[in-house]
């Protein structure tokens, strides 16, 4: 527990394994290159909190290989191969 609330241990699958993401503002901002720290701070201070937990995680507590293989999958995509895409319940995505 820190201050007072359970911390849950959120996990994120990156190149076929799950990858334990640090669980608090504080970790995500330790774990970062003290260059990146003032823009993380700058962020998240004017992040409404109704979308601080969503921009926290998505925008800075991935590793910087699932940006990777997002920014890969995206301009699949764009060419037209959906190979390896899927749909929230899991079924392979076909071209439109």
């Amino acid at each position: 527990m820190r201050g007072g609330c359970a911390v849950a241990e959120l996990t994120h699958v990156v190149r076929g394994e799950a990858v334990t993401l640090p669980g608090t503002l504080g970790e995500i901002r330790a774990m970062l290159p003290p260059e990146r720290r003032a823009e993380f701070d700058e962020e998240m201070y004017a992040t409404p909190l109704e979308h601080l937990a969503r921009r926290a995680i998505l925008g800075w507590a991935l590793p910087p290989e699932a940006y990777e293989d997002e920014d890969a999958a995206v301009e699949r995509i764009r060419r037209g191969d959906y190979s390896g895409i899927v749909d929230a319940e899991g079924n392979p995505v076909e071209q439109p």
